[in-house]
């Protein structure tokens, strides 16, 4: 037993001691390597940083050297830059007058008509247009689909149901087919319309001018054209905007009430609005124009894409210069804006026209290429507008209103247009930088987070002043490209070189 543990006691030093020698072996070793690499890896590293550093693949945003002039200058603010748009239009004095007047003559309670108007814009924002006859064979096929759900293992056919029996299935289908009907606009819908949506439609109209006049500096329109007219509160707008040189209002509305509720509405105006006529249809005679088209909140009220092709064909035959659409900040607003820009564009730039047309977007899209909204997601492409409510109907603060817009202009788009970003969504200002969502003249969203060390002072207090519906005076510069940099590979050997 001596032995054994001798033998083993001396095994145990034989392997302590080849042990303790590969250690002090492999600590010179590890430090004599990294004494020979630390000066390559060294140099390796700082060569490829100081040669890597200024190259990005995200474009700059860069401010237009022009508007950098004239801050730097002290000439203007950075909360009035050229991209900025009117904040809240005032609702003129007169019209709250005549409007507390006529709802006075007419005995109306406020408190009720106030609640009429509350769910009338329920109504509008829920709206949807009819369902055209091609898709109703996939909706009724949902409507199989959740029968069947419902009653695993019977197997309902279309041909099975009965909907004028059947009370599940007509709640299904109502589920999924909307009820289209248009408004009966009677001389009691049309004060509720005024009291719901007068303010509203007065700042959007507003908004969307006071745009045309600030960029298009020239344009001294004369005429005007109103699709849809209602209560006027286009004209109202266009006469404040355009006091000098509108001299004709065309009106086609096909409620007698509402032209009635218009016309003296009209009378009151301030300033006057001049020559003002009314028609119920749409006039025969295609070959007079005007300087302005306007289809404001009407495209809900036509009975399907047929009816509205043709109505956009006809509004933009007589239009000169501008036709402008509007509708509901919805998705199912947006929609049908989209529709009718891509209709428009496709039309007046097709080749196979016979007289040559040109037409461009002018606002919002600072591009004429499909809306990158419409494709990438179902969010719609929206802008809001402050309002001040009626005060005798118990409005105090301000509100937001949403709204999907299109104007188009016939015209090549100039070769001087900047075509700045718009800015689709609220700007949201974070400590020491700001967020931008913005649509580009690429067609495409981008998203910029600007600060004073990136993008420099006057580019950082330019976006954090601007709002939801803004133009940015900037352009993107593409930084260096890839080619005009080493790769790692080349670095890594001029250095093995050097070394």
């Amino acid at each position: 037993m001596v032995w054994k543990r001798e033998g083993v006691q001396v095994f145990r030093r034989e392997i302590y001691r080849g042990i303790h020698v590969d250690y002090w072996i492999a600590i010179v070793f590890f430090f004599f390597f990294t004494a020979n690499m630390k000066l390559i890896v060294s140099r390796l590293h700082c060569t490829r940083f100081a040669s890597l550093r200024h190259f990005s693949a995200k474009p700059k945003a860069v401010l237009d050297d022009a508007v950098s002039t004239s801050i730097s200058n002290n000439e203007m603010k950075y909360r009035h830059h050229p991209g900025v748009i009117a904040r809240t239009p005032v609702f003129p004095k007169w019209a709250l007058k005549e409007i507390h007047d006529v709802l006075k003559e007419k005995r109306i309670v406020l408190k009720d008509i106030n609640e009429s108007a509350k769910k009338l814009v329920q109504h509008l924002n829920k709206r949807h247009p009819p369902l055209e006859q091609h898709m109703l064979p996939e909706k009724l096929l949902k409507v199989v689909d959740r029968l069947n759900l419902n009653n695993p293992g019977e197997g309902i056919t279309m041909e099975d149901i009965d909907f004028k029996k059947d009370a599940k299935s007509r709640i299904i289908l109502k589920q999924n087919v909307y009820n289209w009907q248009p408004i009966n606009f009677d001389k009691l819908t049309c004060l509720t319309y005024l009291v719901a949506r007068g303010v509203q439609n007065y700042a959007v109209l507003h908004r969307i001018f006071d745009e045309i006049k600030l960029r298009d500096k020239d344009f001294r329109p004369q005429t005007l054209f109103d699709f849809g007219s209602g209560v006027g509160t286009v004209m109202w707008a266009a006469s404040e905007i355009w006091s000098n040189t509108l001299k004709e209002y065309f009106c086609v509305e096909s409620s007698e009430s509402m032209i009635e509720l218009s016309e003296r509405l009209a009378k009151a105006a301030r300033p006057k609005i001049k020559e003002v006529y009314y028609r119920q249809y749409f006039p025969l005679s295609m070959n007079r124009t005007y300087d302005i088209v306007v289809s404001a909140y009407s495209l809900f009220e036509l009975p399907g894409m047929a009816s509205r092709i043709e109505t956009l064909l006809k509004l933009w035959t007589k239009t000169e210069n501008y036709l402008i659409i509007v509708e509901e900040g919805t998705n199912a607003g947006f929609k049908l804006v989209n529709e009718a820009r891509s209709f428009i564009l496709k039309y007046a730039n097709s080749k196979r026209r016979r007289g040559t047309q040109f037409a461009h977007v002018f606002s919002p899209c600072p591009h004429d290429l499909k809306c990158p909204r419409f494709i990438t997601d179902d969010t719609p492409c929206n802008f809001n507008v402050l309002y001040h409510p009626m005060q005798f109907l118990g409005g105090s603060k301000h509100k937001p209103e949403l709204y999907s817009y299109v104007v188009l202009k016939k015209s090549k788009r100039p070769e001087d247009d900047k075509q700045w970003p718009r800015i689709v969504r609220a700007v949201l200002n974070r400590n020491n930088h700001t967020i931008c969502r913005m649509c580009t003249n690429s067609g495409e969203l981008k998203e910029e987070i600007f600060t004073k060390y990136k993008h420099g002072r006057h580019m950082y207090r330019c976006a954090k002043t601007s709002k939801w519906g803004d133009r940015l005076p900037l352009h993107f510069e593409q930084q260096e490209s890839p080619e005009d940099v080493e790769t790692v590979s080349e670095i890594a050997t001029k250095n093995e070189e050097n070394t």
